[in-house]
């Protein structure tokens, strides 16, 4: 059996494309015995799984690629007053991903926003500021799409932030929700109430008084907005 070591090795070279057949089993099967390695190797394959199911028609891989490079590559700033732990591996992740995009794009694999019918319910959200590749996946859809600054905001829409990415959710008088990078969350409930779902990562909330009853509900538990900031974090 493989040590934790070796297995962060393996890992880096599975980032990279360069694992042998016979070193991913080990990998994998240390995994199963070793929980902080397992959740690394699911980090990993869930970046995968994304950007697979991102595309769906033709685009020039070459204008794609150079987009998505120029994001990447542009480290996101924490906002003043505010921490974010970095994650092992993401930033290698990072590149694996573009990696893994180019060669989706040259087999003649394309990102396509496609209205999903009358079942969407638009909220008065919107996207704000963007910094890096941030994917939505739309209520009733199983393909992910790539989010634009100022695109509108629909109920049940899934937030997936990339590794160095981060975005703000507008909610109308002039409260936010920051999302930071290596993030998922999911708009779970607007009418009476709101209510977020935050699958992983974290959310820094700045809620303008007076607002309505707002919820954000973790695999933890549920927690409510009783002041105007805060932050809630899932490792």
């Amino acid at each position: 059996m493989i040590s934790c070591e070796t297995a962060k090795t393996l890992i880096e070279k599975l980032l990279d494309g360069a694992i042998e057949t016979g070193q991913r089993a080990q990998l994998e099967a240390h995994a199963e015995t070793c929980p902080a390695c397992r959740e690394e190797l699911n980090r990993f394959e869930l970046m995968e799984e994304v950007i697979g199911e991102s595309f769906s028609s033709q685009t020039e891989a070459a204008q794609a690629k150079a987009r998505i490079m120029t994001c990447l590559s542009n480290e996101a700033i924490p906002p003043v007053g505010h921490t974010v732990r970095p994650r092992s591996y993401w930033a290698r992740t990072a590149v694996a991903a573009v990696l893994m995009l180019a060669a989706g794009l040259a087999l003649g694999v394309a990102i396509e926003r496609r209205p999903q019918g009358p079942t969407l319910v638009e909220v008065p959200m919107r996207i704000g500021h963007l910094e890096g590749m941030v994917l939505v996946r739309l209520d009733g859809s199983d393909s992910w799409q790539p989010l634009q600054s100022g695109q509108a905001v629909c109920l049940g829409d899934t937030f997936h932030s990339a590794p160095k990415a981060r975005f703000v959710l507008e909610l109308g008088n002039d409260s936010t929700i920051e999302v930071s990078p290596n993030s998922m969350l999911v708009l779970a409930e607007y009418d009476n109430e709101t209510e977020f779902s935050l699958e992983q990562g974290q959310c820094i909330a700045d809620l303008q008084s007076p607002h309505g009853p707002f919820f954000v509900r973790t695999p933890h538990g549920r927690v409510e907005a009783l002041g105007t900031e805060f932050t809630v974090t899932v490792e």
